[in-house]
This record gives C-alpha cells, sequence and structure tokens, in this order.
C-alpha cells in the first residue's frame, strides 16, 4: 500500500509541476505533455496493483468410461472451450475411468456438489428424476436426427427443469447412440430370442423389452458381464457398439445382432450448487461449452459406434440385421404398459 500511495503521490506532483510551468519557455511546454503521459502511466500502474486477480475456477469432472470414449471426447471439448471463452479463468481437472466412483456414486456426488461436472446415461439418473426413464422404451427413434430434435425441444426443456430439484443442471445432452445384442446362440429371426437368457441393466422397462420377445432377462453388474458370458451364466447381453467393441465382447460372442432396442441418451450435468455460484458471464460460458461437447459428442459417437460395428465384425462376429417392424409390433405391450406414466413427454416428442 505504501508503495502505490507513494506512485500516486508521484503522478499527482508531476501533473502539478506540467501545470504551473505556464507557457514560460518553449522547453517547458514541451516538456509537459512527456510528463503528463509518464504521470498517466505511473496512476495506472498504481490501479493495476489495487485491483484484485480474477478468480480461477477449476471444475472437478469425473465418469466412468476411458478417455478415448465418446463420453471421453464430450468431456476433453467442453474442458477445451470453458477455457478459450473464459480466457483461461475457468478451467477443469478430469478424473475418468471411474476414478472417483461408479456412475451411481459420482451422480449422487453431483447432487451433493461434491463433484462439479459428469456426463451420465438417462437411465441411471430415473432415481433423481423418474420422468428420464421415458427414453428406456423401445424404438422411440428411427435415427440420431430424430432423437437429438426430440431431446433438444420441449421434452428436454421439461426434463431439465426437473433435474434442478435433484440439484442438477443439464449443460447439455449428449448420446451412446443404439443399443445392440450379441449372443453365443445363433439369432436369426425374434423367435430365437424365446429362452434366450440376456443380460439386461437394472432397468425394468430394459427387462420387460427382452421378456416380452420370449427371452429371460437376467440383472448382472457390468464389471461383472463378459466373466459372465465367458462362464456361460448368460447367453447374450445389450449395449451399445462402442461397448461391445471396447470390451471384447467378440471373444465371448458369436452373433451381433443389429436391434436399435433402445437409443441412449446421456445429460452432461453440471452441480447446480455450483454452477449457482458463478457469475452470469460463467454461467453462460458453461452453458457454451456444453453446447459446444454435445456437437463433438454426437459426432464422436456417431462415427465411434460405426467404427466399433466393424471391429466386431473383423474379429469374426456373426452380423445380423433383424426387422424392425417385427421387433417393434412384438415389444408393442410395452408401450402400453408405460403409457399413462410417460404420455405427456411422448406426446411432445410427437410420439
Amino acid at each position: 500500500m505504501k508503495k502505490t500511495i507513494s506512485v500516486m503521490l508521484a503522478a499527482v506532483m508531476a501533473l502539478s509541476l506540467a501545470a504551473c510551468g505556464g507557457s514560460s519557455t518553449a522547453s517547458t511546454t514541451a516538456a509537459a505533455p512527456a510528463e503528463t503521459k509518464a504521470a498517466e502511466a505511473a496512476a495506472t500502474e498504481a490501479a493495476k496493483e489495487e485491483a484484485p486477480a480474477a478468480e480461477k475456477i477449476d471444475l472437478t469432472v469425473a465418469y466412468a468410461d476411458a478417455e478415448n470414449s465418446v463420453f471421453g471426447k464430450g468431456v476433453a471439448a467442453f474442458a477445451e472451450k470453458l477455457e478459450e471463452l473464459s480466457g483461461g479463468s475457468m478451467t477443469c481437472t478430469i478424473y475418468p475411468n471411474g476414478t472417483l466412483g461408479s456412475i451411481p456414486e459420482v451422480a449422487a456426488m453431483i447432487q451433493q456438489g461434491t463433484c462439479d461436472v459428469s456426463p451420465i446415461v438417462t437411465s441411471s439418473l430415473v432415481d433423481f428424476c423418474p420422468e428420464l426413464g421415458v427414453f428406456d422404451l423401445p424404438f422411440m427413434f428411427a435415427d440420431y436426427d430424430a432423437a437429438r430434435a426430440a431431446i433438444n425441444g420441449e421434452a428436454g426443456t421439461v426434463l431439465a427443469d426437473k433435474m434442478k430439484a435433484a440439484n442438477m443442471h443439464v449443460g447439455s445432452w449428449m448420446t451412446m447412440g443404439f443399443r445392440e445384442t450379441t449372443s453365443s446362440k445363433p439369432i436369426e429371426s425374434i423367435d430365437d430370442f424365446k429362452g434366450l437368457k440376456i443380460r439386461t441393466q437394472s432397468n425394468e422397462v430394459h427387462q420387460a423389452i427382452f421378456n416380452s420377445l420370449g427371452a429371460s432377462a437376467t440383472v448382472i453388474a457390468f464389471s461383472e458381464l463378459y466373466t459372465a458370458m465367458e462362464q456361460k451364466t448368460v447367453d447374450a447381453q445389450e449395449n451399445p457398439y462402442v461397448n461391445i467393441a471396447n470390451n471384447a465382447y467378440y471373444e465371448v460372442q458369436d452373433y451381433l445382432v443389429e436391434t436399435n432396442h433402445v437409443f441412449q441418451l446421456a445429460a452432461l450435468l453440471v452441480s447446480e450448487s455450483k454452477y449457482n455460484s458463478l457469475t452470469d458471464e460463467q454461467k453462460k460460458w458453461v452453458d457454451e461449452a456444453a453446447a459446444y461437447a454435445a456437437d463433438a459428442e454426437w459426432k464422436a459417437t456417431i462415427e465411434d459406434n460405426e467404427a466399433a460395428k466393424q471391429t466386431c465384425i473383423d474379429k469374426g462376429m456373426n452380423f445380423v440385421e433383424l426387422d424392425h417392424d417385427e421387433l417393434l409390433k412384438a415389444t408393442a405391450g410395452v408401450y402400453d404398459q408405460y403409457r399413462d406414466q410417460y404420455g405427456d413427454l411422448l406426446g411432445m416428442m410427437g410420439l
């Protein structure tokens, strides 16, 4: 502070001397502008010393997948864009591979405010927002464009508002694409699902889909799935192509069946308490970075799923594409079972 006062006094004295010099000599008149500029520069430097430095914020970002996964690519895009928009005042520390905990644990951390950002599939968020279960219904969307138009429309806005009650701000909507089926037994038609032991998530709608096809849905933890298939505890499983390839299921499964039975959506979540602690400008940066990340992640999902599909075929899996109209007809009862529960949201999406 003493240094600042001294600098400012020097600046004032210089300005006073310049004013008192009047026009008595040519040399004084010529020197005045230079002295004035020096005084102004000194005052500016003094003001800079007094101004507080911009607060830097580092967001904790966690997710269960590998860094090269579609979520990993989306998170990297978010971090890069946020740092760019904020001029380096907002950064991210990223924890992939479940370093900070399982999907349910990280979701709870987002709610509690002990983790700031995470991409999480909607099927893992139904405990926080039951309405998100609508996206577990079978054959909702024909393609990626239809799915993205629906989630970025009225339904997505309504669901994002509901998520706030769980202390979760939806920065943007992401995806893992369509869920497909693999099997160690031949599946050439929907009749081949009868009696098939298939692993599903702990999700009653997914179980209802395969039970309606005559299969026997069995819940097994994702971390135990490879071993369960290897030991023939189950005959089949369902996941997006990227998960099938990344976990080398082609080593223990012979048939790759393109069922497209569920389109897997996800939310890039920001802890609402963290979000509310930000300035309006910082919130704008977070939301812009989240939108940018969603564009990158959707593109990566389309490309990576197609590449993963080809990897599985190249590894020797027998590729089968079933008649989707037959599958839709066979699972129509699942819609009837849940239409009352999700009717309003289905209407918003034109379904």
